[in-house]
């Protein structure tokens, strides 16, 4: 009965930990977000430090195919961070996460991962100390501090063309999210769908279990 007592306590403790996390260090370049199911890559700035341009500054087109194009960890289907969470239309309307908020996928990691402020509040008042000042965060799992790589404090492209030469983009230097012409030049960082590179930790505790509850049962027998 101890036993089982202790398997289910592991099971509690576990489903805790993924209830109220957000960032996992993958490994191999990869960070999850559990709250949005997405992958990152964790150099936010791959396209330069993989060669495929020489600053990783690109015009729009050249983002999108880029991040489409892109084979990293095994996994290809990378796409560009959306610029909608809240209204799935593509392309995005004129009110579509306009501004400094968190309902974008770039939104959500520098305000709600990242922990960084914009430069107006939700009031439309000037805050101090805005911009792209964190770049860390810690992994629940480990209690490790992590660092997004070669994040850059500047624009970058996001993936919904806004009418047919424009486009959405995310700006780092203040949390603002608005449109921007697509032969300018942004940064990209490339987003994949799901858990990619998940542990199969649940799995592995209920193996773990099971093969705890078989011993409780065995030693009944006995």
């Amino acid at each position: 009965m101890k036993l089982f007592k202790i398997t289910q306590l592991l099971f509690v403790s576990l489903l805790t930990v993924s209830a109220h996390a957000s960032l996992y260090d993958r490994g191999n370049g990869l960070i999850y977000d559990d709250v949005l199911n997405v992958t990152w890559l964790q150099d936010a700035n791959y396209a330069q430090t993989s060669g495929h341009d020489s600053d990783g500054r690109m015009t729009w087109e050249e983002a999108d195919t880029w991040a489409n194009d892109l084979s990293y960890g095994g996994y290809d289907n990378w796409r560009l961070p959306s610029a909608n969470l809240i209204n799935a239309t593509n392309p995005c309307s004129i009110s579509c996460n306009l501004g400094y908020d968190g309902n974008s996928e770039m939104g959500h990691m520098y305000y709600n991962n990242l922990n960084n402020i914009g430069r107006l509040d939700s009031n439309g008042d000037p805050q101090a100390g805005y911009g792209i000042t964190n770049t860390s965060f810690i992994d629940p799992s480990s209690s490790n501090t992590i660092s997004i790589l070669n994040i850059q404090n500047d624009h970058y492209w996001l993936e919904e063309e806004y009418g047919v030469f424009s486009a959405w983009y995310f700006a780092t230097t203040d949390g603002n999210q608005y449109i921007e012409d697509q032969n300018n030049t942004s940064y990209a960082w490339a987003v994949h769908d799901g858990d990619i590179s998940a542990v199969p930790i649940p799995a592995a505790a209920w193996l773990f279990g099971t093969a705890l509850v078989g011993l409780v049962g065995v030693k009944r027998k006995s």
